[in-house]
């Protein structure tokens, strides 16, 4: 019995359940992204988890004719190999053909959302896929027309709101699967009640994990808009700067043509050239900027491009002073931006002599005058509205 070759579908079941595992390890693990041993892991789950969409594809399990109720458990579960090859795919890390790799992850959470429409698992009041299909093959221009900003922000609001709820239902029920597995021996009649009780708790763990990773993949689709899109923009970066040193490989002549011109000469003075062609040989000429003695041999314009980005890489992102406070009054002053003098200063009001009554009755008064002024009148008043009519 060991020796026959196990059926399709069990192999299918054994390795889903490999890949289920390897993927928790790398989502737990420590390692970092760009580490080796993480990539190899990545690559592996990749792997694995390819052969089981062959194997799905190849058993035909999934049909638009058919419920999630017609699907056994562990049939439903293998609706997840496309959303999990997806989220494998991400892991990688290759800068070569990053926008291959993330164009078949899309196509890959895009053939999970689908696969779960047709069953009628989407929930379309929180994700509309058709719509998402939509906005994904149209240019970026029928794009704006299409989506809402609105109904956008109200469906993501709705998804996290589900993918909470989600959360915690999951680790409910993964408790209670957690406490059944625990235990063993006999049967007897409540026993096989209470595992027909575990059979629908494990069922409905298994309905909730696709719903789980439904709004994940909604999530997950609008980050490798962005990242495909920046990985396009250094695609294109990279032909243009490829294509651009072919350029100046095929116009820069061999060492024997110029054999005064150093690799870094054109940030040195005394080694510049320009070229010109010889009309004896055909080729182009080198002539230096100067000559034995010293003297220009022809014009130039004295640039330091290198130094000033060199200067600039440890340099504040804001600008400094250049001048003292006291070297900036100084040179104010010899501009005649500053004005001093202004006339003469006003004598000091003479001392009352005590024993000049009138004048003392008459400061005494005029304290008095003000402490009434002030009495019916309080500072502010005609600020507030006391003055209006």
């Amino acid at each position: 019995m060991d020796s026959e070759t196990p059926a399709p579908e069990s192999s299918l079941r054994v390795n889903f359940a490999r890949a289920q595992r390897q993927l928790q390890t790398i989502n737990k693990s420590e390692l970092a992204s760009s580490s080796v041993e993480y990539q190899s892991q990545a690559q592996a789950l990749v792997k694995l988890l390819k052969t089981c969409t062959t194997q799905v594809d190849q058993l035909s399990l999934f049909s638009s004719n058919e419920t999630p109720d017609d699907y056994s458990t562990s049939e439903l579960k293998l609706l997840l190999v496309s959303a999990y090859l997806g989220e494998a795919l991400q892991k990688l890390s290759a800068s070569e053909n990053r926008v291959a790799i993330l164009e078949e992850a899309a196509a890959s959470y895009k053939k999970f959302l689908l696969t779960a429409q047709l069953l009628g698992i989407v929930d379309k009041h929180a994700v509309d896929v058709e719509q998402l299909l939509i906005a994904d093959s149209n240019a970026s221009s029928d794009r704006s027309k299409a989506s809402d900003p609105g109904r956008d922000r109200m469906q993501k609001i709705e998804r996290f709101k589900k993918l909470r709820a989600l959360q915690l239902s999951i680790t409910e029920l993964e408790t209670k699967l957690a406490g059944g597995d625990g235990a063993a021996g006999g049967k007897s009649n409540k026993e096989e009640d209470s595992d027909d009780d575990m059979e629908e708790v494990e069922r409905d763990h298994a309905v909730k994990l696709i719903e789980l990773k439904i709004y994940q993949v909604v999530d997950d689709l609008d980050i490798l808009k962005g990242e495909m899109k920046m990985a396009q923009q250094m695609e294109e970066m990279k032909r243009r700067s490829a294509g651009n040193s072919e350029a100046d490989g095929r116009s820069r002549p061999g060492p024997g043509a110029l054999p005064d011109e150093a690799s870094d000469g054109e940030w040195r003075l005394d080694s510049q050239a320009y070229h010109q062609i010889d009309p004896r040989t055909g080729r182009p000429s080198v002539r230096p900027v100067f000559n034995s003695k010293g003297q220009p041999t022809q014009p130039f314009v004295l640039t330091n491009s290198r130094q000033a980005i060199k200067d600039s890489v440890f340099r504040p992102g804001w600008a400094l002073p250049t001048m003292t406070i006291d070297e900036y009054l100084k040179q104010e002053e010899e501009r005649g931006g500053i004005i001093s003098g202004g006339g003469k200063e006003p004598d000091a009001k003479p001392e009352i002599d005590d024993n000049d009554y009138e004048a003392l009755d008459a400061e005494t008064m005029k304290k008095r005058e003000w402490d009434e002024f002030t009495d019916n009148n309080p500072r502010g008043a005609g600020n507030r509205g006391g003055n209006r009519g």
